[in-house]
């Protein structure tokens, strides 16, 4: 059986390989290095509003599906819009999912760091 780091830090594995060798490999590098900041700062309910808002943008196209597997895969629920589902919980339990996909943002990072080039590094 797995622990919850080792699934979380796998997931994160698996949504970086996916965009691996993309074109925009750079930006979806750049938006994951950016996200646990966004959250801790903006809150998840306005990070998840300006991800939406950003749909033309293949990275952060790909970062909110990405949230959208970990809340299937990890935390078993079906989610259809980000907004809609953190708007509707209550206090408690927006804060207990703010820490998850917290977590796993950091893990998300942490991946891109290591698996993609950065902007800085584009050849």
């Amino acid at each position: 059986m797995k622990s919850m780091l080792q699934k979380v830090a796998g997931l994160a594995y698996e949504c970086v390989a996916e965009v691996k060798g993309e074109g925009f490999e750079e930006k979806y590098s750049s938006h994951a290095r950016k996200l646990p900041s966004m959250i801790v700062h903006n809150g998840l309910l306005t990070t998840c509003a300006f991800i939406r808002s950003k749909k033309n943008d293949e990275g952060w196209k790909r970062i909110e599906e990405h949230i959208k597997r970990y809340l299937k895969e990890i935390e078993g629920k079906q989610v259809d819009s980000l907004v809609r589902f953190f708007s509707g919980l209550d206090l408690m339990s927006y804060r207990l999912y703010t820490r998850k996909v917290l977590y796993f943002a950091q893990w998300l990072k942490r991946v891109a760091e290591g698996e993609l080039k950065h902007e800085e590094q584009a050849e």
